[in-house]
């Protein structure tokens, strides 16, 4: 994976010690803020709760947290690139909600279909948009992860991918 992605400069948003090291492993330099060429958000593990217990400000909360933060956070860089006049690589990351919820599977479920509309929607302007859900942690996620905001991934666009967890 050495020199994926050097030149880039790559922001992630979250906490994945594997997603930092495998894209800088890539080449790629980590910034805190500004312009940057790929844009990683990593969900933050949020609370497990029946539907029957959820307040609406919970419910809220869980679309705000898995869904409306990323939506804007991409929005914003997409115009970046686009004001740049180059395109970029979004990436999105966090646990199947199905297994944690039914707010966090309604933001997963919405999170699915945003990532393909804005695959479609922003490919014209060279802006990649995927996802991967996953509760793995590992080495495995790290390398998927600098794959997909790679050029060597630069026709995939709206994927929703998965990693199984080896027990």
């Amino acid at each position: 994976m050495t020199g994926w992605l050097t030149g880039k400069r790559a922001r992630i948003e979250g906490d994945s010690p594997a997603i930092r090291a495998a894209i800088q492993a890539a080449g790629a330099a980590l910034v805190a803020g500004g312009d940057c060429d790929i844009w990683v958000h990593v969900a933050p593990p949020t609370a497990v709760k029946p539907a029957h217990e959820l307040t609406h400000a919970e419910w809220r909360a869980s679309l705000d947290t898995g869904l409306d933060r990323r939506f804007l956070g991409a929005r914003d860089f997409a115009d970046a690139c686009r004001a740049r006049g180059q395109g970029g690589a979004i990436l999105f990351v966090g646990a199947p909600g199905q297994a944690l919820g039914a707010d966090q599977a309604a933001a997963a479920g919405a999170l699915g279909n945003l990532t393909k509309t804005l695959g479609v929607e922003w490919a014209r302007d060279g802006i990649r948009v995927n996802s991967i859900l996953t509760r793995e942690t590992g080495d495995t996620l790290g390398h998927l992860a600098a794959y997909l905001v790679s050029d060597y991934a630069a026709y995939v666009t709206g994927a929703v991918m998965g990693i199984a967890l080896d027990d």
